[in-house]
């Protein structure tokens, strides 16, 4: 067990920043996808990884294939203006260059960092495999809810073609995470 609590103050910090820009750069629907994702993968993350390391350089090729495929994803959101999507659901204006920004340029720049954390072998890294997988499996998903966040019907909106794509690799990924995390609590 490796429960160290300055393990938890940069994940904690980020945990709380990238919700509050959320918040304040796309309203309060993406603000709450944030605080889901984040939040949630700092409580998968104190309840898995902070508290039994394991050798996530095992898990990272299904890591960098939900990297792609999130990449993919957010190809889609784009040629689909995902921003209007946004702004229909939080009543708040989002441009297309925040939208940018935001998932095509900041999200897999910190996605691949986390990688590199992962690769050496970094605290911080098993934070973001935790949160990244989190993210990926649930929030995700909520594409399909939000046709019923506009107009309460099921329709197409931005994004939902391609949403279950990372889902594939993280739920490999992950399912080799908690194997590896069950056969280090054994040998503790």
């Amino acid at each position: 067990m490796t429960r160290d609590p300055k393990h938890l103050i940069l994940p904690g910090i980020i945990a709380v920043i990238l919700p509050t820009l959320a918040f304040t750069f796309g309203g309060l629907i993406p603000g709450m996808v944030f605080v889901f994702a984040f939040g949630g993968g700092l409580l998968f993350y104190i309840s898995t990884l902070w508290r039994t390391r394991i050798d996530a350089t095992r898990i990272l090729v299904p890591y960098l294939l939900t990297v792609i495929l999130f990449i993919i994803h957010v190809y889609e959101e784009y040629l689909t203006h995902f921003e209007v999507t946004v702004s229909k659901m939080s009543g708040f204006e989002v441009s297309q260059l925040v939208l940018l920004t935001i998932a095509a340029f900041m999200a897999p720049v910190m996605w691949i960092a986390g990688a590199i954390f992962i690769l050496k072998h970094w605290r911080f890294g098993d934070f973001f495999l935790c949160t990244f997988f989190f993210a990926m499996l649930l929030a995700e998903l909520t594409h399909y809810v939000f046709p019923f966040v506009i107009d309460g019907t099921f329709h197409y909106e931005s994004g939902m073609y391609t949403a279950f794509l990372p889902l594939i690799p993280a739920a490999y990924g992950l399912r080799r995470m908690l194997l590896a995390l069950q056969d280090a609590r054994k040998t503790a």
